[in-house]
């Protein structure tokens, strides 16, 4: 039986609720709890995935938090920043990447490995080893700001910040420019890129998290 949730409060300020019953597994971005009922055993998880994230991704917590329901219960999340939270249902046909801040939950059938982004990776600022989800089940991602997907057909090109970027199908060929290689005298600034190739799904964060870290300085 797939697990019940609910996403509340519009965009702004999302929380994301899920009812559990006896058995659910949900694995979590450490933090990420707000409030419970009393029925959840909790184990934090780091292994191989979180020593990754701790060395690489900065700003991301090196820990995970595996709730499993002892009883029917609920259990309320919240990202760090203030914006959406997106439901991806995953039947195992697709894997997807995430952005390196965008992970939040997932139910027992997704696993999260470790793939190499090789320099495309690194240059992007998505790490030189990236996360990859796959599985059957729910895939929970965070953003700053409201979530807008794209879906690009066939060989079709679409130009997304690389500090936008929340989650894009694994297999989706792309190339990581400068700004202003790509868009000539339209843009003045010089910031990367990522130039997809479809077919596939984007999604993109409208606020960029590195300006809010920056206003706050």
């Amino acid at each position: 039986m797939a697990i019940k949730y609910e996403l509340l409060y519009g965009h702004t300020n999302k929380l994301l609720k899920i009812n559990a019953e006896r058995g659910d597994k949900i694995l979590m971005e450490a933090g990420a709890m707000v409030g419970m009922s009393p029925t959840f055993d909790i184990k934090s998880r780091a292994g191989s995935l979180g020593r990754a994230i701790g060395r690489l991704f900065s700003g991301e917590s090196m820990f995970q938090q595996e709730y499993t329901a002892n009883d029917n219960g609920e259990v309320l999340l919240a990202p760090k920043y203030l914006g959406d939270i997106q439901a991806v249902e995953m039947d195992g046909t697709i894997k997807y990447r995430l952005g390196k801040t965008n992970f939040l939950a997932c139910t027992d059938g997704i696993k999260l490995n470790i793939k190499s982004g090789g320099g495309k990776g690194f240059l992007s600022g998505e790490g030189i080893v990236q996360i990859e989800a796959e599985g059957t089940g729910v895939l929970f991602v965070a953003a700053y700001g409201a979530i807008h997907e794209k879906v690009l057909d066939y060989n079709e090109q679409y130009i997304v910040d690389t500090n936008q970027l929340v989650l894009w199908n694994s297999n989706m060929e792309y190339s990581v420019e400068l700004s202003n290689g790509v868009l000539g005298s339209i843009t003045g600034g010089e910031g990367l890129v990522c130039v997809f190739k479809g077919p596939g799904k984007i999604f993109m964060q409208t606020r960029d998290p590195l300006n809010m870290v920056s206003r706050s300085k």
